[in-house]
């Protein structure tokens, strides 16, 4: 959840910046906060897969697997294999 927030805010905040550059004299925040709103949402939904993924790897680069994890795993697939 921590990598997912963290790109879906810095998207967040650099859509804001560049749509409010583009429209500066006359800012429509009703607009901008309608399609931001959808979009951030459909944003974190769609990436959250990858963003789940790579915390994953993170943490198991951070905590190895310990050989009673390896074991448990392996009777595991044994037991479920077809």
């Amino acid at each position: 959840m921590t990598i997912a927030l963290v790109v879906n805010i810095c998207w967040l905040v650099a859509a804001s910046g560049i749509a409010i550059g583009f429209t500066v004299p006359d800012v429509p925040v009703l607009t901008l906060f309608v399609v931001l709103a959808t979009a951030e949402v459909l944003v974190a939904v769609l990436t959250w897969p990858i963003t789940h993924t790579v915390w994953m790897a993170i943490d198991l680069r951070v905590r190895p697997m310990g050989f009673a994890e390896i074991d448990e795993a392996e009777a595991w697939l044994n037991t479920s294999a077809p």
